[in-house]
């Protein structure tokens, strides 16, 4: 860490935002031996804070036991950024009106990650792990020589203070000493549920994008921890509802009256809900296999008589004993982490599949109006998304109430088109369909509505190792 303080005292240009940020793109964070340099929190519940150094910007390592967060609080006057050197920090973004606190957006961040903090943010950190600390690395010009006369809030209570030359972190402390000024009941709090109560789902962005194995280990984290009700959203929620059944009635009669399967295998069969509605409607008495990446989705598809395999079709090594006339990956091929996943998962289908089988799927598209495929592609532009590992069209998002963070990409139509010819096959055919707007039915327009699309294997491919 000498070297750190050594470089940053050779610091010889005006410090402006873009200049500290590419002071700080020139570190190695192996170069950075931290471990021994951590300093306790001295209240419990607070963060632990080690200046290295103040001029000619404040540097300060802090560590954050599990569950930590700091005070929401107003940068005033300062800006800097924060780099995460391990676990991971949720950044929480407010903005203040008349009497009213609302939360706003939340990011996370992990190893590597850098949280820009502009003058004039409201914002609070928070490490979310029930068992793991995070640890991060603050640069802030001017430095902080004191904490005096910066404002910070408490959510519960509602209670704004003004902190004391003593306060020793941006942190709530009803010591003696620690504020200089506190209004009590000064404003009505708005957390980020409140504002997005209509909405099922929110954006959170990870960033770096995590790579495609821990993506994987999020979506399956994710559908865990919503497996006992995830049937039951689908039937609450009447677009999503009228979207399933329409698809599942088009694959049925498809396969009924054009394919004919003998043997059907479901990628991502979640509970089996779905596979068994689509069989049920063909009047076919296909053998049906399931694949899924939760084991609790498998535990609930198996408790239906399926035969389901809990596998990570990218990663695992897929090997039936027979090829199969039908394969669909319904709700779920987006999930999958990177262009190379796809393929791959692509080629695997393919293989698994006679010549002449069909491969049903459906996708969000990037264009449909309704959804999320505009708002991703302005967030990859405007947030400069690229440079942490994102694809136009990435998002990771939370289901409103609960906690686990999932992945979905946004497809082209070019994309998809790539995709399969590069795999195998040839799209039979390729249809917009409703989703929130006029849900279930085909749409002309190629501004809304996801692709729902029927594709035929007509080459074998190599699968690599």
């Amino acid at each position: 860490m000498k070297l750190l303080i050594e470089r940053i005292k050779q610091f010889n240009e005006n410090v402006t935002f873009q200049s500290l940020k590419e002071f700080i793109n020139t570190l190695h964070m192996d170069d950075l031996p931290y471990e021994a340099f951590l300093k306790e929190p001295e209240t419990p519940g607070d963060y632990g804070r080690n200046v290295f150094t103040m001029h000619p910007f404040e540097c300060v390592l802090i560590n954050w036991p599990a569950g930590v967060a700091s005070a929401v609080h107003h940068h005033q006057g300062l800006f800097g950024y924060v780099w995460v050197l391990e676990g991971e920090l949720d950044n929480i973004f407010y903005r203040e009106g008349e009497g009213l606190l609302s939360e706003i957006s939340i990011d996370r961040y992990t190893r590597n990650g850098l949280i820009p903090e502009p003058d004039g943010v409201i914002h609070k950190l928070h490490n979310q792990s029930t068992n793991q600390r995070a640890v991060s690395l603050h640069f802030y010009f001017p430095a902080i020589e004191s904490f005096e006369g910066m404002r910070i809030f408490n959510t519960e209570t509602g209670d704004r203070g003004l902190l004391s030359n003593e306060a020793k972190s941006a942190f709530w402390d009803e010591t003696p000493g620690h504020f200089k000024q506190v209004e009590r009941k000064a404003f009505k709090f708005e957390s980020f549920e409140e504002r997005n109560a209509k909405k099922s789902h929110v954006i959170t962005h990870v960033i770096p994008k995590p790579d495609a194995l821990r993506v994987n280990q999020m979506n399956s984290e994710y559908f865990c921890e919503q497996a006992e009700k995830y049937d039951h959203g689908d039937q609450i929620h009447e677009h999503r509802k009228s979207y399933i059944n329409a698809i599942n009635t088009q694959i049925a009669n498809d396969l009924k009256y054009h394919v004919k399967s003998k043997s059907h295998l479901d990628i991502a069969i979640g509970t089996g809900r779905r596979a068994l509605d689509i069989k049920q409607q063909s009047g076919l008495s296909y053998k049906l296999t399931g694949v899924d990446i939760s084991e609790e989705m498998c535990r609930i598809a198996r408790q239906r008589g399926i035969e389901t395999h809990h596998l990570d079709w990218v990663n695992d090594e897929v090997d039936f004993d027979e090829k199969f006339g039908s394969v669909t990956f319904l709700y779920a091929f987006g999930h999958l982490a990177t262009p190379q996943c796809r393929l791959t998962t692509l080629q695997k289908i393919n293989r698994c599949l006679h010549m002449g089988g069909v491969f049903y799927f459906d996708v969000f598209s990037i264009n449909n109006q309704n959804e999320w495929g505009p708002r991703a592609l302005a967030d990859f532009n405007n947030k400069h998304l690229a440079a942490s590992g994102y694809d136009a069209g990435d998002v990771f998002y939370r289901k409103i109430g609960f906690k686990k963070l999932a992945f979905i990409h946004y497809f082209a139509a070019e994309e998809l088109a790539d995709l399969l010819e590069k795999s195998g096959f040839e799209i039979a055919w390729i249809h917009n369909i409703g989703y929130v707007k006029n849900p279930g039915e085909i749409v002309q327009s190629g501004n809304e509505g996801n692709y729902f699309v029927k594709a035929v294997k007509i080459a074998e491919v190599v699968v690599p190792h």
